[in-house]
């Protein structure tokens, strides 16, 4: 398998690796992680005017969105690397389990491939550092988007506030008080004026005009505040696309998390097992454990590889 083909290998197909293992938990994580790459576009298209914030943290999603891509792209590396590893340590178990191979040549395997797990537990402990890392000097792609993502609903729920309190000031909104001493003047005068000519047209007509001005006030006044619904319209969209980055982030995390235990608990395994005759034969339910597990992990690093080829190639699509 090549990591350096921009399609998916036609030769695998997800259904083919599906019929004949339980994996769900696989599929789910195609599901939850194939919308990733639309969502960073779309968070990268939102242009607000009111915040300076927002308008950085666009900028840093834009970054996290390359970086993103790199670790894709470099996560595929040691992801192949794990599927050639799980084809070792299924022709190990198989070796093991045969009487007639030799202790030595069993010893020599044990030993190099305990190297190779060591190894490899410390590179999927890396790589999976570059998502979730608190450190201030290398934070985490998901550290960050996470960050954003709490700046984002605080800076949300104060502008929320200020919407909430803007829109009930239009709607108490009565002119103040020179409106109203205005009003109350010419009305007087218009009734004044009525009772001269015994009509009352003129003080209904000043009525309708006052009003007719009021509503025009706030008519103005609702303008800016239709203007700070649509930014915080924008605002919720960002949120949600960034909410929906963080759970495919996410996703991707506990899928190394998962490797990284495996990786570890074929380590204490390994070290327990014996490579003499008899210590063999005892030792065929722990070898049968590993061969169960690591039928397991070649397959979900093929699905893996699906996923996230996919996920490169819409982008790619995208940037067209």
């Amino acid at each position: 398998m090549s990591n350096n083909d921009e399609e998916t290998n036609p030769e695998l197909n997800e259904d083919d690796i599906l019929s004949n293992t339980q994996l769900i938990r696989m599929m789910d994580f195609g599901n939850e992680i194939k919308m990733i790459m639309d969502d960073f576009k779309n968070c990268e298209k939102i242009k607000v005017e009111r915040s300076d914030i927002i308008t950085e943290h666009i900028k840093e999603v834009k970054k996290l969105h390359k970086k993103f891509r790199k670790f894709v792209k470099e996560s595929l590396n040691l992801n192949e690397q794990l599927e050639d590893y799980s084809d070792k340590i299924l022709t190990f178990t198989k070796y093991f389990k045969d009487d007639n191979y030799p202790d030595d040549e069993i010893l020599k395997l044990l030993k190099s491939y305990l190297k190779d797990s060591q190894r490899n537990y410390k590179l999927a402990k890396k790589l999976k550092n570059r998502l979730v890392n608190d450190d201030d000097e290398n934070i985490g792609i998901l550290s960050e988007l996470t960050r954003i993502q709490n700046s984002t609903c605080e800076y949300i729920v104060d502008f929320e506030n200020e919407v909430n309190s803007d829109e009930s000031a239009v709607i108490k909104y009565d002119g103040g008080t020179f409106y109203k001493a205005c009003v109350l003047f010419a009305s007087r005068l218009a009734r004044l004026f009525d009772l001269l000519t015994k009509e009352k047209p003129c003080e209904k007509f000043v009525r309708k005009k006052a009003d007719q001005w009021l509503e025009y006030k706030k008519e103005v006044l609702r303008s800016p505040l239709n203007h700070k619904r649509n930014e915080l319209d924008k605002l919720k969209i960002f949120d949600e696309n960034l909410c929906s980055i963080i759970k495919g982030v996410g996703r991707i995390e506990t899928f190394w998390d998962m490797q990284i235990r495996g990786i570890h608990d074929l380590i204490k395994k390994l070290k327990k097992l014996k490579s003499t005759g008899r210590g063999r034969i005892n030792q065929r339910q722990a070898i049968d454990c590993i061969e169960k597990k690591w039928e397991n992990v070649g397959k979900e690093c093929q699905l893996y590889y699906i996923t996230m080829k996919k996920l490169l190639h819409e982008n790619k699509l995208h940037e067209r």
